[in-house]
């Protein structure tokens, strides 16, 4: 039931599909502001709650943990909250290659480079699928010539294509994990090297753990890796 001064806590469950125990756990955790009380038992929430807890399962879609989520929620500019830079291409010094040139240097076919394209597993310098201006730098090559062992292996497109939609969440909140370990040495030392360190660091820890992972849940396939 609405008030005169906000809803309560089951009109506000209703009209965000979040349950009274999850509200009340985010005003604990300082997501949510508390509500204003009325009285020993009831207490109203303001018409902005709606668009708040909105807001909230917007991030969590994006795969942010509700940590980082209450760190930025309220920050204009949540990515230099992290101590991170809105993205931007830092390509290396080789010169982009063509797609011939690329197609020469992984061992993919024209077809394998386009399917790779249409699925996001690669991502040209320059030039978007369809263009004839395509062009391929060398971290697009390494890409390549691991896309070209898998399918030399007997991986095929399919499979392929199911992973690569199942890794976008996982890759998402990967990110976010890796922007809270760079914020966190950027706090001392805020040069590029010591985040390019961090992001070493943080990839050796997170092979060890999938590695670790896969020789307790596939003991057999060991003999083959």
């Amino acid at each position: 039931m609405t008030g005169e001064s906000g809803m309560a806590v089951g009109e506000l469950s209703r009209r965000t599909g979040l349950s009274t125990a999850a509200i009340n756990f985010y005003v604990r955790e300082g997501l949510l502001p508390p509500p204003v009380k009325t009285s020993a038992t009831r207490a109203v929430y303001e018409e902005s709650y709606v668009d708040r807890i909105g807001r909230i399962n917007e991030l969590k879609a994006q795969g942010l943990t509700l940590k980082v989520i209450a760190r930025v929620l309220d920050n204009p500019d949540p990515a230099g909250e992290l101590g991170i830079t809105r993205p931007t291409r830092q390509r290396v010094a080789q010169a982009p290659v063509e797609i011939e040139a690329f197609i020469k240097e992984t061992g993919l076919t024209g077809e394998h480079v386009y399917n790779a394209l249409d699925l996001g597993l690669l991502d040209p310098v320059e030039g978007r699928r369809g263009d004839s201006g395509l062009r391929f730098d060398s971290r697009d090559i390494t890409t390549g010539r691991a896309i070209a062992r898998l399918l030399a292996g007997g991986i095929g497109f399919d499979l392929l294509a199911r992973h690569a939609a199942e890794f976008e969440p996982l890759t998402r909140a990967e990110t976010h994990f890796l922007a809270e370990h760079v914020a966190a040495v950027r706090r001392s030392d805020t040069s590029r090297r010591a985040a390019q360190e961090a992001a070493m660091a943080f990839a050796r820890i997170r092979d060890y753990l999938r590695a670790r992972q896969f020789a307790e849940k596939y003991p057999e396939w060991l003999d083959g890796v």
